[in-house]
């Protein structure tokens, strides 16, 4: 089942085409029981799920970034610290 949130993202930017790509997904841990000999064991792994991506071009991530820097200025955060 595809999530419906994201709680991480990943900046990808390819400088010779001028577009930055921002991917979100959904990261969380799958636990499997089996038994073993008598015992429960537990194996767990890592999944990731893709939420979705954005491709934005040079004028599109200007835009972005100057909304979160006004963002960022409402909150009070400083980001040259």
């Amino acid at each position: 089942m595809k999530p419906v949130f994201s709680n991480t993202f990943n900046v990808t930017h390819n400088k010779g085409k001028a577009e930055v790509a921002l991917s979100f997904a959904h990261v969380y841990t799958e636990h499997k029981f089996s038994m073993k000999q008598g015992a429960l064991t537990d194996v767990s792994a890592q999944v990731v799920d893709e939420v979705s991506s954005v491709l934005l071009n040079r004028d599109g991530f200007i835009a972005l970034a100057k909304l979160l820097n006004n963002v960022c200025s409402d909150w009070g955060v400083d980001l040259n610290q």
